[in-house]
């Protein structure tokens, strides 16, 4: 989605994130319906990663660090976002929603120019400009706004402009630019999909308190760990973060077993509060609200105690 500033693009990719919930006729938004697995990624300064592989993005980083299941407690804007689109992907989500306004510029694009002075050896970071075809043949679309940069035009399968909150198709027109104004393909044949991260259980060890619970949609409790919940968009109501806490209890000390991966202790966990309900989570249910297990995911991938078989 491109257009011109303050012309409705991060507004309308607002509205697409919250279409995974379905809203009442006359709500505005009843119209706009999203494929219910859609997530949100964006750059996340400090967040916590824990043995994600980040090598389609990230080859290698200063000082020898391993892309291949890097760890970490403070994330840089680029590697907490290449988590997040690796994450999701683990998580099972069919779609990303990105937007440029709160995207690392660095993984979103590198341009001929900065190809040119900037040797390939010497850059360790794979746009995703160069990825996002492969993905979509894994099964994984992008909805992404654009307005600072065409080199997506070449890889775009549908261009919708914005112009004074008015959308257009654009689609036959950026076909033309791009054709008029070439540039050389860099686009990557394959998407390297990360081995599924088997959790291993935690069982609480600390004295005091047992504290499960969510702080507005922006943080969770768990005893005396904090884990900051802002950047995951999913989450939109204070009920919905309260039950990701009980969820992420459940899945750290009922779920996980070291054996098997994450994917599978979400099927287990959302196949459970299909047959009993919130009530599986907590005796007292109710003020909880289900949370998709695309975002229970990326509560657990923040969690910084979270230990990998």
């Amino acid at each position: 989605m491109v257009g011109g500033g303050y012309h409705g693009k991060s507004t309308l990719l607002s509205a697409i994130e919250r279409g995974v919930y379905p809203h009442v006729p006359g709500d505005g938004r009843e119209l706009v319906a999203t494929v219910p697995d859609a997530v949100k990624v964006r750059a996340a300064d400090g967040r916590a990663v824990t043995g994600v592989d980040l090598t389609p993005f990230i080859s290698h980083l200063p000082g020898g660090r391993d892309t291949a299941s890097f760890t970490t407690t403070n994330a840089s804007g680029s590697t907490s976002q290449a988590a997040s689109i690796v994450e999701s992907i683990e998580a099972g989500a069919s779609a990303l929603l990105l937007d440029e306004d709160t995207s690392a510029t660095n993984l979103l694009i590198r341009d001929a120019r900065m190809r040119t002075l900037v040797a390939d050896d010497q850059e360790p970071i794979t746009p995703f400009v160069d990825r996002v075809g492969a993905l979509a043949e894994a099964g994984v679309s992008t909805v992404l706004v654009m307005g600072g940069s065409g080199d997506y035009l070449d890889v775009a399968d549908r261009v919708l402009l914005l112009d004074s909150y008015v959308l257009h198709d654009a689609t036959e027109r950026a076909a033309e630019v791009a054709a008029a104004q070439p540039r050389e393909a860099t686009a990557l044949a394959d998407f390297p999909m990360q081995t599924p991260r088997v959790p291993l259980p935690s069982q609480r060890t600390q004295r005091g308190p047992v504290r499960t619970r969510a702080r507005g949609t922006d943080s969770l409790t768990l005893d005396r760990e904090d884990i900051d919940i802002s950047d995951v968009a999913g989450v939109v109501e204070s009920g919905q973060a309260e039950a990701v806490a009980y969820a992420l209890r459940a899945l750290l000390e009922q779920r996980f077993d070291g054996e098997s991966t994450l994917a599978q202790c979400l099927d287990d966990l959302d196949a459970l509060l299909d047959d009993e309900g919130l009530d599986a989570l907590d005796r007292r249910p109710a003020f909880l609200v289900r949370p998709r297990m695309v975002d229970v995911a990326a509560a657990v991938n923040r969690y910084r105690k979270l230990k990998l078989a």
